[in-house]
């Protein structure tokens, strides 16, 4: 049994409803796998659920311990065997239901908030309600805050950097840099923010050393700077990347 402090974030921000939530990694947690959509701990994503079998993974979540892991296909065997079982990829991220509206007709609405990384060790047969089951292992390399002290320091003057104080998305988490909030939970969070792009953030959640995150990072935000400090020299409207500049 490992805990984690959970902390609540609606569209990425804080809201203060703190509690210590259990996760036993020694029974099958429940997979919902999908094309696109990474999820990083700390951050929150809304869902449809539509499907039969993903709606008995709601109920069956709603009934217990109101965990989900949020996974991703591997290769495209999916678009032929949607409704069997294709690859999906190694590292998930373990979520957890904060909010479910149950519609009518037996579809949710649901706002699942990631609390850890972790690996598939092995995948189980499945559920009752025909749904996906795996034994995960958690994959985060614990690190104390006195450790990141540099990485904050470094994040912190990042932000306030005038170029990137022009994307909407910087302005935001420089809203979230604040002392109840610890580093990794910030980068995460961050990472989430600013990238798009689902390959970039399977790269973020299946790296579990928060050093390799934060220099990755760290790199974005400097080739960001960059490339706007440019754009504002050439009257530019966007950056390279497509970002707007207001």
């Amino acid at each position: 049994m490992i805990q984690w402090r959970l902390d609540h974030f609606c569209d990425h921000l804080a809201s203060v409803m703190p509690h210590t939530l259990t996760v036993d990694f020694s029974r099958p947690i429940r997979l919902f796998p999908l094309a696109q959509c990474i999820l990083l701990p700390h951050a929150t994503v809304p869902l449809h659920i539509f499907e039969q079998r993903f709606r008995a993974m709601t109920k069956d979540a709603l009934d217990a311990d109101g965990l989900i892991a949020m996974a991703t296909f591997d290769g495209d065997d999916y678009q032929v065997d949607y409704e069997g079982t294709p690859p999906i990829r190694p590292s998930v991220c373990v979520g957890y239901v904060v909010h479910h509206e149950r519609l009518y007709d037996g579809r949710y609405n649901i706002l699942l908030q990631g609390i850890a990384r972790a690996t598939i060790q092995e995948e189980c047969e499945l559920s009752p309600g025909g749904y996906r089951t795996a034994i995960l292992r958690p994959a985060e390399t614990s690190v104390m805050e006195l450790d990141l002290e540099d990485q904050r320091k470094c994040l912190d003057e990042l932000l306030r950097d005038e170029h990137l104080q022009q994307l909407a998305c910087i302005r935001n988490i420089r809203n979230w840099f604040s002392p109840d909030l610890s580093t990794p939970v910030v980068i995460d969070l961050a990472w989430q923010a600013i990238s798009r792009d689902s390959e970039q953030r399977y790269a973020v959640l299946a790296e579990p050393c928060v050093f390799k995150r934060f220099e990755s990072l760290q790199h974005h935000l400097l080739r960001t700077r960059k490339t706007l400090a440019m754009a504002q020299q050439m009257g530019s409207c966007t950056s390279e990347t497509g970002l707007p500049l207001n």
